[in-house]
């Protein structure tokens, strides 16, 4: 028997969805066009009741366009979709106090002073470095988020742990290493939500003192 949910993260370089049986990949310079017709196709299709999105890090495009194209088939269906919202930070820190991931980690969103260092234990970004700069001032243990495939990360951030997150058909999935962990929508507190905005995470720039 098919699922009733619908997994959608928004969070990377290709929208990915995704249930028990299908993946399903559409790259942002497409999203535009492909994501609509898409989503309205697999929901009549299925008759999914729920989506759980996947709502941030990454840039505007892919947030943008995938919460607008969720709360129009919403209103459409006149709010017969739940939809569970949730983020890497979100799920990060979950797995931090699990005792499953370092304090510290870095993510890279493919802009060049755009390179982050958060600290879970306190939930607050550290400091913003460039590719010249993250070598040079992180020596404590750390990982390194994967928002983009391998080939765009510069050579200076080579040699921290990768992971990435995916979805299964019940759980949200962090691959981290070896470890493979998996977090319930009632272990993690998601609420069912009518609409969903897409979570910029507007942070205030920090830089360098020179």
């Amino acid at each position: 028997m098919k699922s009733d949910t619908l997994f959608m993260n928004i969070s990377s370089d290709e929208v990915t969805i995704s249930d028990w049986e299908m993946n399903i990949f559409l790259h942002r310079n497409d999203v535009e066009k492909v994501l609509w017709p898409k989503l309205v196709q697999l929901v009549r299709e299925w008759n999914y009741k729920n989506i759980i999105v996947l709502n941030w890090p990454w840039g505007f495009t892919n947030l943008r366009v995938g919460t607008l194209c969720m709360n129009i088939l919403n209103a459409i269906m006149k709010n017969q979709l739940n939809f569970y919202d949730t983020s890497k930070i979100d799920l990060y820190t979950h797995a931090y106090e699990k005792w499953f991931l370092p304090k510290y980690w870095v993510i890279y969103i493919w802009q060049k002073r755009n390179i982050r260092l958060r600290d879970f234990e306190k939930n607050e970004r550290i400091w913003q470095y460039s590719f010249d700069e993250i070598k040079e001032n992180i020596d404590s243990p750390s990982f390194l988020d994967e928002v983009v495939e391998d080939n765009y990360y510069p050579d200076s951030l080579n040699g921290y742990s990768k992971t990435s997150v995916s979805f299964d058909w019940s759980n949200l999935t962090i691959d981290y290493l070896d470890k493979i962990i998996s977090f319930s929508i009632d272990e993690l507190g998601l609420k069912p939500l009518k609409s969903v905005v897409p979570n910029y995470m507007m942070e205030p720039s920090i830089t360098m003192q020179k």
